[in-house]
């Protein structure tokens, strides 16, 4: 299964890319199982997973939705300002 991984903002400089793509042998995957692997990739980004929000496409979703095979999941950092 290959996904495709988008990083916004703050992550994308952490990460020094703005997009990977990830392969994986399961058959059933959830974000939560993208986002493990990313950390595993990107070690930096670590403290900052707690309060990424993820999306799917263009759809806000939880750690727990199914991903699917082609997906695009997307990291996005908190933002601030005034």
């Amino acid at each position: 299964m290959r996904v495709h991984v988008v990083f916004y903002g703050r992550l994308k400089q952490d990460t020094g890319t703005k997009q990977a793509v990830l392969d994986f042998d399961a058959q059933a995957l959830t974000v939560r199982d993208v986002v493990d692997r990313v950390v595993t990739q990107y070690p930096a980004l670590r403290p900052l997973l707690d309060t990424v929000a993820c999306t799917i496409g263009a759809e806000l979703v939880s750690p727990d939705q199914a991903v699917r095979d082609g997906d695009e999941v997307g990291l996005l950092p908190p933002v601030s300002g005034g």
